[in-house]
């Protein structure tokens, strides 16, 4: 069962490997990520960074489509990452069975705007994140599970 889904570009690191998946109970964690799922050192560094006992998948967006389904019927408790705004929207748009997603992190760069203190927003990411809202999933900022969840507002 997915239990929830979360964009962080720092993909699997301490908030998402233990305080998350804690929260949720994971029992995987599927990453999809078009550059880290073509990446062997990365795919090493994110095995080495998930919980001891928890699964985990590194999927391009088109791998992860395919295997949606069976994705689905796992009876693991699923905790999906997307690693930019990006792969989320290509993701949700072409499956859009989900009700939220967590914007948790998303780096500064040049020409972003601030939407909270680790959410920055280019046009193009507000486009991809308003495509997925468009599909009946709501967007919110969430760092952890004890802080406040806000609504993202695009």
């Amino acid at each position: 069962m997915i239990k929830a889904l979360r964009i962080d570009h720092r993909l699997v690191h301490g908030q998402v490997a233990f305080t998350w998946s804690h929260h949720l109970g994971i029992t995987r964690i599927i990453v999809i990520d078009d550059k880290s799922a073509n990446d062997d050192f990365q795919k090493m560094a994110l095995n080495m960074a998930k919980p001891a006992g928890t699964k985990l998948n590194v999927f391009t967006v088109d791998k992860a489509l395919e295997r949606v389904e069976k994705i689905e019927s796992l009876t693991d408790n699923i905790f999906i990452i997307f690693g930019c705004a990006h792969d989320a929207s290509r993701f949700i748009t072409a499956h859009p069975k989900f009700n939220e997603l967590n914007v948790g992190g998303i780096a500064k760069k040049e020409g972003s705007r601030q939407f909270s203190e680790v959410v920055y927003l280019t046009s193009e990411e507000e486009a991809d994140l308003k495509a997925v809202q468009d599909c009946g999933c709501a967007l919110f900022m969430q760092q952890l599970p004890t802080s406040k969840r806000e609504e993202l507002k695009l």
